[in-house]
């Protein structure tokens, strides 16, 4: 499979190297078939009440194809396919070869396909680093960037670092702004600090596909998994396996609880401040740590992009392109969905007000 997979990329596809020419027809029906048989969202978004205009969408398209013969016209035409479905889980990356040779190409296509920034005050620079600080005398300041892999050894040597501090400061004020997600193992160590009391957790399930399946395979036998990981996987795997074309819960519950031993008097106040980047895991954080009594929320909505999630990267016919796309669906759906609603703050403060941190400081220790 994989030899001849190789043997159509040689035949067929683009290369940067040869004036970036392109066979758009073979990625673009590569790109409709990988969506259709492993995005988890698939079905709940082409349904009978617009299979027929998805379909003329998608022939239209498919005829934009036939004639294209270029690496950024192709990809044009791919992302508008995946732009169909709404979701920033699924998309087609550009490589960084491509990127790198032709940066023009990349400030066009930017230009034709703006991203969903929510910019800070001018007044406010982000500080684009996981650390943590004294506030003032009563308050400790987490800033939390991003939830990337990378950051967990970070914060856990932040957190024990400070673990005297932290233990004895009444408020805390996290700043999660610009928090784009990452992975929910990285904040894990935070979540005691913010327990009060049970938490129900909604899992996720995985959409059951021989291409889905291969992906996991592959994380399986890389040697950098970890093995609490390898076990998870080696069970879902097997799950999907007996289940190909249905959605498998390995949690095997619609819903569970957490609970832990004990609840930590520090904090006993907990502000967190998101905006309209805060998206995938840093909702996942949202929505655990929202549930303690401890926590408000402030600022405003986030981006919503959390009920398709555990994005894979699947090969197409261009080594130039990847395709991104989430195999799993919350069990949250369909009746509490956050895609492109997002999770709405307790009390809410306007992008344009400064000193937001400061703000939230304020107004915590103004709650009773």
């Amino acid at each position: 499979m994989r030899y001849f997979f190789a043997l159509l990329i040689l035949m067929f596809s683009c290369s940067v190297s040869l004036a970036q020419n392109c066979n758009c027809k073979l990625n673009f029906e590569a790109v409709v078939s990988q969506v259709k048989s492993n995005y988890a969202g698939y079905n709940d978004k082409v349904n009978p009440k617009n299979k027929k205009s998805f379909y003329t969408f998608t022939n239209n398209l498919r005829q934009k194809a036939l004639n294209l013969n270029s690496i950024y016209s192709c990809y044009v035409v791919l992302k508008t396919f995946t732009n169909y479905f709404k979701d920033q889980h699924l998309r087609v990356q550009l490589g960084w070869r491509y990127r790198e040779k032709f940066p023009e190409k990349v400030i066009a296509i930017n230009k034709q396909f703006p991203k969903r920034i929510v910019a800070s005050a001018p007044a406010e620079k982000l500080i684009q680093l996981t650390s943590i600080s004294e506030l003032d005398a009563e308050t400790m300041l987490l800033r939390l960037p991003s939830f990337e892999w990378s950051e967990k050894k970070k914060l856990d040597s932040l957190l024990s670092t400070y673990q005297k501090q932290i233990k004895q400061k009444p408020y805390w004020v996290i700043d999660l702004r610009g928090n784009t997600g990452g992975t929910d193992y990285v904040f894990s160590a935070l979540l005691p600090f913010l327990y009060t009391n049970p938490v129900e957790i909604l899992p996720d399930e995985y959409w059951s596909s021989v291409g889905n399946i291969e992906i996991l395979k592959e994380n399986l036998a890389d040697e950098n998994t970890s093995a609490s990981s390898k076990e998870f996987l080696a069970k879902l795997i097997n799950l999907m396996e007996a289940n190909i074309g249905r959605f498998v819960n390995p949690s095997g519950k619609d819903s569970f609880t957490s609970k832990l031993d004990s609840v930590y008097p520090y904090p006993k106040k907990v502000g967190i401040l998101i905006d309209g980047n805060v998206a995938s895991s840093a909702e996942s954080f949202l929505l655990l740590a929202k549930q303690s009594k401890k926590v408000k929320i402030f600022g405003v909505n986030s981006a919503g992009v959390l009920d398709y999630a555990n994005t894979q990267f699947f090969d197409l016919p261009e080594p130039e392109f990847k395709l991104v796309a989430a195999i799993s669906r919350s069990k949250r759906l369909p009746n509490n969905p956050i895609d492109n609603i997002g999770i709405k703050p307790d009390v809410k403060i306007n992008n344009e007000q400064i000193n937001k941190v400061i703000v939230v400081a304020e107004k915590l220790k103004q709650i009773k």
